[in-house]
């Protein structure tokens, strides 16, 4: 896999594919999270799951994060061209890129709730410049890993992606409990809410009926070309 990635590159079996983000109450677009999938020449389709940690152990995922950016702002300036309507769309961003003071030229950033702990005492500075510079930061699968507490409390944040583990079991009360009162928390703190995997209508019931309003998901959408 590792020697195949250089080629995926040069070769453009790396593709960029985008997951719209939804307003449930009319279906409208309002926004998509770039990923990429890898469509090898013998192998077929490759999960992410598969060959991202493989990218973050060697090193590549920073070509490969790069390749994608580049994807996602040759789209948008595709859509600008043909006076098309334009929406956020978020990247997403490696551990090894997310201590690079020179991404605060780039668009929405998207990280993962266990990024920051890393033990660099450097990272609030960049994730201060990010925000200066115009970047709106969102956190990734909230709820997951590590606490998240200590950010909501200090620091800015513009959006934050609850995941899809959260609304599983909303047979369960206290699932129903814990979701309900997360959202009610985060919409006090000011933060926009994005609740991911959504794919059943009873979900998206009871999401409106706890006042969020923004979604991503098979129910409306899967990733695309």
């Amino acid at each position: 896999m590792e020697n195949d990635i250089v080629s995926a590159l040069e070769n453009g079996e790396l593709q960029l594919y985008v997951q719209p983000k939804v307003d449930m109450r009319d279906g409208r677009v309002i926004g998509g999270e770039a990923l990429v999938r890898w469509k090898h020449p013998e192998k077929g389709l490759v999960p992410p799951r598969e060959f991202i940690p493989v990218l973050e152990k060697n090193g590549f995922i920073i070509n490969v994060d790069e390749y994608i950016w580049e994807k996602v702002f040759a789209y948008l300036g595709k859509l600008h061209r043909e006076d098309r309507m334009l929406v956020p769309v978020s990247i997403n961003v490696s551990r090894l890129h997310a201590y690079d003071e020179k991404l605060a030229e780039t668009l929405t950033i998207e990280i993962t709730e266990s990024i920051q702990l890393q033990g660099n005492d450097n990272f609030m500075d960049i994730f201060n410049c990010w925000r200066d510079a115009g970047i709106e930061i969102s956190i990734d699968d909230f709820g997951t890993g590590y606490s998240t507490m200590n950010m909501l409390k200090n620091q800015t944040l513009d959006e934050i992606k609850i995941d899809r583990e959260f609304i599983r079991d909303l047979e369960k009360d206290k699932s129903r409990i814990i979701i309900r009162n997360t959202i009610a928390m985060l919409q006090q703190l000011g933060v926009h809410i994005v609740i991911e995997g959504v794919e059943t209508e009873e979900q998206k019931s009871f999401l409106l009926g706890c006042g969020c309003t923004d979604a991503q998901g098979f129910l409306f959408h899967r990733p695309m070309p």
